[in-house]
């Protein structure tokens, strides 16, 4: 008789080939609906034998799915001109820091061969394109080994996420190389979609070139891609030392490729990492309000993410 061993690694090694293969054939599922199938199907592999909880993995993860979808289709939605989206704040703040340079187009200057990748070139494209993977790669891994901090995680994804929104409704900007293109500093080169190109991923290419589907060209202010990794960074801190050089390191990464590639101004990056704060600093006074109220009322239903929410600030 097959055991259940054999069975669950031949549906995940089934799972492999099938995300490999379409991957090759169609490029990498950067989109939100077609990245979320495949996290939730994953899930659901390599929880052969705990079947009965895919009714339960589907109404976590819907709710989500279908907010980011949203947020999507909005987000292009409050788009404006790109000469009117704003530039003087962010200009005069990163002049200010670069003592009278943009650290953007100092570090292109010194470092960027538009006829030639260098090894850091391909290093800043990953660490790049891992923004569209690595949050949710991490929600996964917390619903199957830590499902009792999902929720909390979760909720703080969501509202730095909503913060941002509002940010690029009210406050549409230019990134770095727009601002060159539109003659506001020297030029600048977009490098991540130039690496992209020279690897041939046409999909993920286009998606940049065009600003279709996930991109707004001018919701750069405050920078997610800065926000999500210094949000990892603030979750996972108590979880030891190994946990805040990694996730250090990866924030830091982050910021670097940003301000190099000519994607984010440092402004943009450092209201990324304050919005992280802050909303990592609001779901855990939440969450710690809300175990305190049920333990007044004698409420014995406090779950174990409630009881971490109460000591993160005890």
């Amino acid at each position: 008789m097959v055991s259940w061993r054999v069975v669950s690694g031949l549906v995940i090694a089934g799972y492999l080939v099938a995300l490999v293969a379409t991957t090759l054939v169609n490029g990498l599922p950067l989109e939100h609906a077609q990245l979320f199938f495949w996290i939730v199907l994953g899930l659901a592999a390599v929880s052969l034998r705990a079947w009965r909880s895919w009714g339960r993995m589907l109404l976590e993860w819907t709710p989500l799915l279908a907010l980011l979808i949203v947020y999507d289709y909005l987000r292009g939605a409050v788009s404006v001109s790109d000469a009117h989206a704003h530039i003087t704040p962010q200009l005069d703040f990163d002049k200010w820091l670069g003592g009278g340079q943009v650290p953007t187009v100092w570090l292109q200057h010194h470092l960027y061969d538009p006829g030639h990748i260098h090894w850091y070139d391909v290093g800043i494209w990953l660490t790049y394109l891992s923004h569209f993977f690595t949050i949710w790669i991490v929600a996964a891994i917390l619903w199957k080994v830590a499902h009792d901090r999902f929720a909390r995680y979760v909720s703080v994804i969501v509202t730095v996420t909503l913060m941002a929104f509002l940010t690029y409704w009210l406050y549409p900007a230019q990134p770095p190389w727009l601002a060159g293109d539109l003659g506001e500093i020297g030029a600048v080169d977009k490098i991540v979609p130039t690496v992209w190109g020279h690897f041939g991923v046409r999909t993920a290419a286009d998606l940049f070139e065009t600003g279709d589907g996930l991109v707004n060209l001018v919701a750069a202010m405050p920078s997610l891609h800065a926000a999500y990794p210094a949000t990892l960074l603030l979750f996972f801190w108590r979880d030891g030392w190994r946990y805040r050089i990694g996730f250090g390191l990866y924030t830091l990464a982050m910021g670097f490729s940003l301000v190099y590639g000519g994607e984010h101004f440092v402004a943009d990056i450092v209201v990324g990492w304050a919005y992280a704060a802050i909303a990592f600093t609001a779901v855990a006074l939440a969450g710690r309000l809300l175990a305190r109220r049920r333990a007044a009322r004698g409420d014995q239903g406090v779950t174990a993410s409630e009881r971490g929410s109460i000591k993160t600030f005890a």
